[in-house]
C-alpha cells in the first residue's frame, strides 16, 4: 500500500514539474485525442450543490485541490467559443476513485469524462460559445486530492 502511494506521489510530482514548462496558448491536440462536447455524457446539476473553488478567468492553470465525497467542485469560470479546446492533464489520489472531469454550461448541464485509473490527459472541444465552469466530480466515498493542469 505504501509503495502504491509513493508511486502515485512521484507521478503527481513529475506531472507538476513537466507541466510547469508548458507555454500558455491554444491547445494543439491531435484530432483523434479530442472529444467533442456533444459526444460526452452529461447530467443536469442543481447549481446549489456545486462547490465553487475560484471564479478568476483561467487560460492555463494548475489544479491542486481536494474534492469531498460525492461532491462536484467548479475550479474556474471561463468564456469559451465554439471550436475551442480545453485539456485536462491531472492525477488524483486515491487512484481507485471514480472521478468525472468536464465543464458545466450556463444551463446547468455537466458534460463530463469518467476516469477510474488515477489520471486524465484528455482534450474537450467546445460546441457553443458561452461561459463555462471547469469542474471535477468525486463519485467515491473518500476525499480525493487532484493535482495537475487545465489548459485552454
Amino acid at each position: 500500500m505504501r509503495i502504491k502511494r509513493l508511486i502515485c506521489m512521484l507521478l503527481v510530482c513529475a506531472t507538476m514539474i513537466c507541466g510547469s514548462f508548458t507555454p500558455a496558448g491554444a491547445v494543439q491536440a491531435p484530432a483523434g485525442d479530442i472529444i467533442w462536447m456533444e459526444d460526452m455524457e452529461w447530467d443536469l446539476l442543481d447549481p446549489s450543490t456545486v462547490i465553487y473553488d475560484g471564479t478568476a478567468p483561467l487560460t492555463t492553470g494548475s489544479v491542486n485541490t481536494d474534492i469531498y465525497p460525492f461532491s462536484t467542485k467548479a475550479i474556474s469560470q471561463i468564456s469559451l467559443k465554439s471550436g475551442d479546446a480545453l485539456t485536462f492533464n491531472c492525477s488524483y489520489s486515491p487512484s481507485s476513485a471514480s472521478m468525472d472531469f468536464g465543464v458545466i454550461t450556463s444551463t446547468g448541464r455537466f458534460y463530463h469524462i469518467n476516469v477510474k485509473e488515477g489520471s486524465i490527459n484528455q482534450a474537450i472541444r467546445i460546441s457553443q460559445d458561452g461561459s463555462y465552469a471547469v469542474a471535477i466530480r468525486n463519485n467515491s466515498s473518500q476525499t480525493v486530492r487532484v493535482v495537475g493542469f487545465v489548459d485552454y
